[in-house]
């Protein structure tokens, strides 16, 4: 029996001696306690310490303890209801009281004199009677009656009972055992006790939360699957022209986006985001849905309600474009463009997830997000010169499509492969015949354009438009092809527009293939292979200029005819690559429609050199000087270090620029002599580049190195901007590293330095490879 041997009521007045059975005091068989509920006293335990009192006050009597310490007067206590009958004069008889143990059987109550001769008095004649190890205890006094003293449930007196584990004793100078109760034990485990009744709720709503989570889970995925669903049926509304039901088709998605929205801004939500690792899968789907409902109520249903308004019609169809349809979707578009840049920037700022099926709807989220928000700053900066660009209200537009082959490099792409005209009135597009190239006699060259741009690059762009790309600057090359073509054809043109082989491609693999004469299918796959290899090496040499421009004649007129079934996001996803990659590049002749060029980044101009302040651009270009179809094995690298910021507010960046010419020497041995090198004094395999290293406006090159293959730079400047410039010859297998130091000017201040670099065949040959 551990616990408690002495204790005060709850109400804190002090217990009372046993009773009979029934209704009456704590510590009485049957009932309740003064105060309070009373716990139950086992008949054992009850006989038990009625034993142990009446042997005390028969010791009192015939002074069985020295020095007749008991008060007279004692008497015994009445004998609980139910217990079994006990002698009074053994102690050892409480032994036989259900159990109860042996409590100093055969011994007086007391055998040890008490200090200085004073007898047991006070504490020392008190017994302890208990109900259990939970229960209250009464205490008397030496006449039996009720003890009113405060005493101490801690240190007391008792008859050497052993009450369990949690006590400690001690003898007294009576001789007596002193017990003291461990403190805090039982606090302990009224402590553990509570801690697991908590962690077992805590589970229980854990429980409880997953499961509503999920179930909330499930409610997100099935509205997303439904808004999914629309807006595949609304991207093919606008494409087919079908304008009318598309407020009712964007009014649904809105709610679905604003259901989800509300679902997950729940505290059940927002619990679930702070659970380690998992929670950020949390945090993105929230970021993501509460974009979606940003655009779908504040962008898409605007602009289905503008595109009600439009011309019906599909937005392209036989080579014919819908400019009521398609300005409506610009202007609906940028009036949107804040919306749809704030809703990419927090879709790119999701950080990194763990759940593979939330990771992958980030990715797709990401990559669709970025090439709607590129469409929509297109369309922004467009959407006020769009329908003059088209030809709108009977206008008729000329542009000349230049063909650029990469496999002979220039600054700007490639040489002049082959040019065609396109037409365009009120949307309505035609194209004319590709020729492979234009020259003339000294007599007949055009005037300059740019004599210090031309005394840089070649005056012979004046007499051939293939080399009319030596420039890095597109438009005073577009400017010279321009004046070519007129001077052969007698034909104004509006604009030009260069692309190469490689954004052939990628449009090709939008609408489909076109074949060779002699079958050979070019498409989505190989067109650059075919265009910058294969003409080459598997034709005769009178026919591949003319392969390539009626490759691209062919491919043009398929793309004209086929986009209006091509999907409008891969359109301009091919579209935004080709740009960012230099494969597409643009000129216009009216000073606002080149404003507009110029501000999508497909003008691929050389920096004013009036405006330090512009964004800085690290140019890195190549020309070949070999008279060679070469290229194609140049493999082109450039790494940019970080920039350090100087005292000056300038800052500096390390670049290093390393060029390959991974051809083998048994492909060496075998080159066409159209493919291989035929300048006077260059070796088959000589891929003999100019490289020419421009810095920003306001900023300088300095502490240039060459490793490698060595050959030397020269500084010059082209209009006030300095670049370094110098020849090298790499035969097959050989390499040079060129590594210098870039400043940028203190007004660009802290905008971050940029690449542009000739693109090469590099990626189109090691895609053919693999």
């Amino acid at each position: 029996m551990a616990g408690n041997h002495f204790k005060g009521s709850d109400s804190g007045r002090p217990a009372v001696p046993p009773r009979p059975n029934g209704a009456g005091k704590a510590g009485t068989p049957g009932g309740a306690g003064q105060g309070g509920s009373g716990k139950r006293v086992s008949p054992g335990e009850t006989a038990m310490f009625t034993a142990l009192y009446e042997q005390s006050q028969k010791a009192k009597k015939t002074g069985r303890a020295r020095g007749n310490v008991f008060a007279d007067g004692a008497t015994s206590t009445s004998q609980p209801s139910g217990a079994p009958s006990v002698p009074a004069n053994n102690a050892g008889a409480a032994n036989a009281a259900n159990g109860a143990g042996n409590v100093n059987a055969g011994k007086a109550a007391n055998n040890t004199p008490s200090a200085g001769g004073a007898g047991l008095t006070g504490n020392l004649g008190t017994i302890y009677t208990g109900a259990s190890e939970t229960g209250t205890f009464a205490r008397l006094d030496d006449s039996g009656a009720e003890f009113a003293g405060s005493g101490s449930k801690e240190d007391y007196y008792d008859f050497g009972l052993n009450y369990g584990s949690d006590a400690s004793s001690s003898s007294t100078s009576d001789g007596l055992v002193r017990h003291r109760h461990r403190k805090g034990e039982r606090k302990k485990r009224h402590t553990g006790a509570i801690i697991a009744a908590v962690v077992a709720v805590l589970l229980v709503a854990l429980g409880a939360s997953g499961f509503m989570l999920l179930n909330s889970a499930k409610t997100v995925k099935g509205e997303a699957k439904e808004a999914v669903e629309i807006v595949g049926g609304l991207k093919d509304k606008v494409t087919s022209g079908d304008f009318s039901t598309l407020p009712d088709d964007a009014k649904k998605i809105d709610e679905l986006c604003n259901s989800m929205k509300a679902e997950t801004s729940s505290p059940l939500w927002t619990a679930a985001s702070f659970i380690p690792v998992y929670g950020s899968d949390i945090n993105a789907a929230r970021t993501m849905i509460d974009a979606l409902s940003d655009v779908s109520s504040n962008a898409l249903v605007p602009m289905a309600d503008n595109l009600s308004q439009a011309t019906p019609g599909k937005l392209f169809q036989d080579g014919m474009i819908n400019v009521s349809a398609l300005q409506a979707v610009a202007d609906s578009l940028s009036s949107s463009s804040k919306v749809f840049k704030s809703a990419n920037e927090k879709i790119q700022g999701i950080g990194d997830t763990h759940i593979s099926q939330v990771t992958e709807l980030v990715d797709k989220a990401k990559d669709g997000f970025a090439t709607l928000n590129g469409a929509v700053d297109a369309a922004e900066k467009v959407a006020p010169i769009l329908p003059q660009m088209l030809g709108a209200n009977g206008q008729t537009r000329n542009y000349l499509m230049y063909a650029m082959n990469n496999v002979e490099i220039r600054a700007c792409g490639g040489f002049g492969g082959s040019q065609g005209l396109i037409s365009v009135t009120d949307g309505q597009m035609s194209i004319g015949e590709f020729v492979p190239r234009i020259g003339l006699s000294e007599d007949e060259a055009v005037e300059s354009v740019d004599e210090e741009d031309e005394a840089l690059f070649g005056n012979h762009s004046n007499l051939y438009n293939s080399g009319n790309t030596y420039s890095p600057d597109w438009p005073r090359n577009s400017q010279r092809v321009a004046a070519l073509w007129k001077s052969q054809y007698g034909q104004d043109v509006d604009g030009v527009i260069g692309i190469d082989p490689v954004f052939l491609q990628y449009l090709l693999g939008l609408v489909g293939n076109v074949s060779l004469p002699d079958g050979t299918v070019v498409d989505g796959t190989n067109a650059a292979k075919v265009l910058m290899h294969d003409v080459y090496w598997n034709y005769p040499v009178e026919e591949s200029d003319g392969i390539f421009a009626s490759v691209a004649s062919a491919a043009f007129d398929k793309i004209l005819g086929g986009i209006g079934d091509v999907d409008v996001t891969k359109l301009v996803s091919a579209v935004e690559r080709g740009a960012e990659e230099g494969r597409l590049i643009a000129w216009m002749r009216n000073d606002d429609e080149q404003n507009a060029i110029k501000e999508t980044g497909i003008d691929a101009s050389l920096p004013d050199p009036d405006d330090p302040s512009a964004d800085p651009v690290a140019g890195v270009y190549f020309n070949n000087l070999s008279f060679s179809k070469l290229d194609w094995y140049l493999n082109a690298d450039t790494q940019i270090g970080q920039g350090i910021k100087n005292g000056d507010g300038t800052c500096s960046h390390r670049i290093t620029v390393t060029l390959t010419n991974i051809m083998t020497q048994e492909e060496a041995g075998r080159l066409p002599d159209y493919v291989a090198a035929s300048a006077p004094d260059a070796a088959r395999d000589d891929e003999r580049l100019n490289v020419s290293l421009f810095a920003p406006t306001g900023g300088n090159i300095t502490d240039l190195t060459v490793e490698g293959t060595q050959f030397g730079l020269g500084a010059a400047t082209w209009h006030g901007i300095p670049f370094y410039s110098g020849t090298v010859d790499l035969h097959a297998g050989e390499t040079t590293t060129i590594a210098y130091t870039l400043t940028t000017s203190a007004e660009a201040g802290d905008k971050p330095l940029t690449l542009r670099q000739t693109p090469t065949c590099q990626a189109a040959r090691d895609s053919a490879s693999a």
